[in-house]
């Protein structure tokens, strides 16, 4: 062997000095450290935010569930009466109303008792499902404290021996009070 390859093998087996080390570099090991920090806490603020936006969303999702829920209630207890329980038809309707519509409900009480029991009508209401079974209703617009929900329903209706098969379709106007939804107003559309 040469010369020069005996050096290089000395050199390479030979322990390295003090200043062939790297040397530490305290500035950068505060900088990742404060890095890290940083990450952290970034972290965990994301965490509480998404956590507090899957509540308001949560929140959102169960107010429009309670409002088509109401407006699906409301729309087959008033279709559905018999002409020997109209009390019990009234007594049945007029907790799913908001106070102005139970005025007008109760005004006109005497009159729809009056047409059932004359026309011995006896109604059947039912909200149409898709072939998923799921209830035809939904939500137009919603706020904090008033909807307007679509409703798909239809009343087999017995008048006088009579067979009636009436399809509605429904815009029902609800008003929340006290955290429960209460129809205000409905219409045909």
């Amino acid at each position: 062997m040469t010369q020069d390859h005996d050096q290089d093998i000395t050199t390479r087996d030979e322990e390295p000095t003090t200043t062939d080390r790297p040397r530490s570099r305290p500035g950068l090991a505060a900088v990742l450290a404060a890095l890290c920090v940083l990450a952290l806490v970034g972290g965990m603020v994301l965490f509480f935010w998404l956590d507090d936006r899957t509540d308001e969303i949560s929140s959102a999702e169960e107010d429009r569930i309670a409002a088509m829920q109401a407006a699906e209630r409301f729309t087959v207890e008033w279709n559905t009466f018999r002409p020997t329980e109209v009390d019990d038809y009234i007594d049945r309707v007029t907790p799913l109303l908001s106070s102005k519509f139970e005025g007008e409900f109760t005004n006109a009480s005497a009159d729809v008792v009056e047409g059932i029991t004359q026309q011995r009508l006896f109604s059947k209401g039912e909200v149409l499902r898709d072939g998923d079974g799921v209830p035809l209703v939904g939500i137009s617009t919603i706020d904090d404290d008033s909807a307007e929900v679509l409703v798909v329903s239809d009343a087999k209706r017995v008048a006088n021996r009579q067979r009636v098969l009436r399809h509605w379709r429904w815009q029902v106007s609800l008003v929340k009070v006290d955290g429960e939804w209460l129809v205000d107003s409905f219409k045909e559309v």
